[in-house]
């Protein structure tokens, strides 16, 4: 009866704690979609653009900074969210939740300059005709 128990409390947990791993998408943290997202879509298909040893070392360089700088980025946007939604809850002032707001709209422009900002790098880093397969490979199906 031990076994049966801990193997149903396993069976709970295990589920849960795998999925609490992924991180979240901007959209489940609540908060806008990007615009383009051509990162992931780079470093999957690096073979296929056919990268140079300097063009891989840039994107490795890219890649072991600047997504979990992004990430951190979302996560204060989020929290910010969290509080605004406390403010509005327990009537703070008009003027701290005007300032919540304004933060997190700043946030959320300097979220999408960060993707504005990744395709001008790779627009630079990659030739032209990199680029543009590499838009293709982007677009949504």
């Amino acid at each position: 009866m031990k076994k049966l128990m801990l193997s149903a409390a396993l069976a709970l947990v295990l589920p849960v704690s795998a999925f609490a791993q992924q991180p979240l998408s901007p959209q489940e943290k609540g908060l806008s979609a990007p615009i383009i997202s051509l990162t992931p879509v780079l470093a999957k298909n690096a073979d296929a653009l056919k990268l140079d040893d300097a063009q891989k070392a840039e994107l490795k360089a890219f890649l072991d900074v600047m997504p979990a700088k992004r990430m951190a980025f979302e996560d204060e946007t989020a929290a910010l969210r969290g509080q605004l939604h406390a403010a509005i809850v327990a009537g703070a002032p008009v003027a701290d939740r005007e300032a919540l707001a304004a933060k997190i709209g700043a946030n959320e422009t300097a979220l999408l300059m960060m993707r504005s900002n990744c395709a001008d790098n790779w627009r630079k880093l990659l030739t032209p005709d990199q680029f543009a397969q590499l838009l293709v490979l982007a677009e949504p199906k």
